[in-house]
């Protein structure tokens, strides 16, 4: 079992009927990875919870950041429960000595930012959701089976601080 979050860490905010927007922020942390797979597992838990089976990722491209193509559905391709290369939130953070929030996101181009996690101070990651019923669409690289992404990654993850 994943300990809870505490505080303020994981939020998820409804945007619609069956769409959310989950934050996980924090203070601290010990790599991209972690705190990304902490967001994936998340997205699962909460799709369990609202009676759904899957979800889709819906992907925060902000003007001109097309350096990694928008995915298309595959209807001849290979079958996968979820594909994690496809789990591509957006951070923002503020560095030690600044009230600025920066943004870093998958599709700009830019490497990852915070190679030092000790030189940030504040940071959240974000993700928006679909939560869906029914048999999953496996041909979009953006739906994610909820149980199987759940039990990969619940021996994976703590929230962070």
């Amino acid at each position: 079992m994943v300990p809870p979050a505490g505080p303020g860490v994981f939020t998820a905010k409804p945007l619609g009927r069956d769409s959310f927007k989950l934050i996980v922020a924090g203070h601290a942390f010990t790599s991209r990875g972690e705190i990304e797979k902490y967001l994936a597992y998340r997205c699962a838990r909460l799709t369990v919870e609202k009676g759904g089976q899957w979800f889709t990722l819906k992907e925060d491209r902000g003007t001109g950041e097309m350096a990694v193509p928008v995915p298309v559905r595959d209807p001849e391709g290979a079958r996968y429960s979820f594909r994690m290369n496809y789990f591509r939130p957006v951070w923002r953070y503020k560095v030690n000595g600044s009230e600025e929030w920066r943004r870093w996101s998958p599709f700009a181009g830019a490497p990852f930012p915070l190679a030092d996690s000790k030189s940030v101070s504040d940071f959240e990651v974000s993700a928006e959701i679909v939560v869906r019923k029914g048999p999953m669409d496996d041909a979009d690289p953006l739906a994610f089976e909820a149980w199987a992404l759940s039990d990969l990654l619940v021996n994976q993850v703590s929230p962070p601080k």
